[in-house]
């Protein structure tokens, strides 16, 4: 029954002061648009940057390259280097949490077709490279295990190397030259949106089978060995072991994290997170505060509202009203009022997300026509759950003072109020 009471009280409340109250329920709704519209940017900034990263290392990923070790071990001294070879890659290819693994030889050379020329990153690498790296094709095929196996000299170029290179000709079964050397093309990288790189990126660089590329540069040592864990839960464990099997080939601590230095796809998708948590609680933060300055309209309505029924309070509690119904009242009447107005602002939010769809962030710097890299707006439950408790804390706070107020006043003093 108190519920209905309050809610038709609202209701008058609205209808007898219809252009104060209008005021008051559009500044809520203004500022509830504000926390939702900031939380779904935030949300879209930070699906932005896992979809960049995560075309250059994909969920599981793990690269392992050259380091010094810093403890004694085996008999040597700290302090000595530590090289990977292609043997250790087959080692770590026997470990049961190892799904792919591949080496991978790193120069930059220069690339040629007919007349045209231009530079980029060599990569020599095995078969399953791609699909750890997301390596598409847009055309043709990325390397094969027989290609690998037989030392092809094929290639698999980037869709910017294959631009300038080829311009509008199809590129494959084409032959270019690196280092003065003739490959065939296999394949051409599709579009990827890519925000991290560890040499070239990916769409200027061609990829070669491994067991080709002392073809083009005389190097004894692995720049980098790629691997990914059978399951993304399962990366901790891959590198703990991998660590084990190569501290036993090199004679080195497994403790030892500076001999054998990793980069994680769990590592890089923390600061992704750390970023996004950052600009999120600084965009919940403003929008709050502007929910809030809408907060003060309907506390001063509340408070206009608490002295002109001051003769009804005395009233109610001649009768017998207790002040924590009095409290109570008023309270859940500035719920009405705010939860009205966040209504509204949520329809609105709705309105504004369909109608923008996306915003530009950096698919135009790094040339991604699919716009993956750009922000996507969208209203998630998580942002619609946050935003109603922003409101609430909001109705309370902003009603909590005048039905405090209204529950102390005195009965006789307001009976004789005029």
């Amino acid at each position: 029954m108190l519920l209905k009471e309050v809610i038709v009280q609202a209701a008058h409340a609205v209808r007898d002061h219809r252009f104060r109250a209008g005021l008051t329920t559009l500044g809520i709704a203004w500022g509830i648009v504000t926390v939702v519209m900031l939380m779904a940017y935030g949300q879209g900034f930070r699906r932005a940057l896992v979809v960049g990263f995560r075309n250059a290392f994909s969920d599981g990923v793990v690269r392992a390259y050259n380091g010094q070790t810093s403890m004694q071990a085996g008999g040597e001294r700290a302090g000595r280097r530590i090289f990977l070879k292609e043997d250790d890659v087959e080692a770590i290819r026997e470990l049961g949490t190892i799904k792919y693994a591949s080496p991978e030889y790193l120069e930059s050379l220069p690339l040629s077709y007919g007349t045209r020329q231009t530079t980029g990153g060599v990569r020599g690498v095995a078969a399953e490279y791609g699909l750890m790296r997301a390596e598409t094709a847009g055309a043709g095929r990325f390397l094969s295990a027989e290609d690998v196996e037989k030392h092809r000299r094929v290639v698999f170029l980037g869709n910017d190397v294959a631009r300038k290179l080829f311009s509008n000709t199809p590129p494959v079964g084409q032959t270019v030259r690196i280092a003065g050397l003739s490959f065939e093309v296999i394949g051409v990288l599709a579009q990827k949106a890519q925000l991290s790189s560890y040499f070239y990126p990916d769409s200027m660089s061609v990829f070669v089978p491994y067991t080709t590329v002392k073809q083009l540069f005389n190097q004894d040592y692995l720049d980098y060995m790629v691997y990914q864990a059978i399951t993304p839960a399962q990366e901790e464990v891959a590198v703990k072991q991998v660590r084990e099997v190569l501290a036993g080939r090199h004679r080195i601590d497994p403790r030892d994290e500076r001999a054998l230095p990793v980069d994680t796809s769990a590592e890089i998708m923390a600061i992704v997170d750390g970023m996004a948590g950052g600009l999120m609680i600084v965009l919940v933060f403003i929008g709050t505060l502007t929910l809030l300055i809408g907060g003060v309209g309907v506390m001063n309505i509340m408070l206009v509202s608490v002295q002109e029924r001051t003769r009804e309070i005395g009233l109610r509690k001649a009768v017998g009203a207790k002040r924590r119904q009095i409290l109570t009242q008023f309270l859940l009447e500035g719920l009405a009022i705010t939860g009205m107005g966040g209504a509204a602002g949520i329809l609105f939010s709705y309105v504004l997300v369909w109608s923008i769809g996306i915003l530009p962030f950096i698919g135009e710097l790094i040339g991604d026509t699919s716009r993956s890299t750009d922000i996507h707006l969208q209203l998630s439950p998580a942002i619609l759950l946050v935003a109603t408790g922003v409101l609430a804390f909001t109705g309370i706070l902003s009603g909590l003072w005048p039905a405090i107020r209204a529950s102390r006043l005195d009965p006789i003093e307001s009976l004789r109020y005029e």
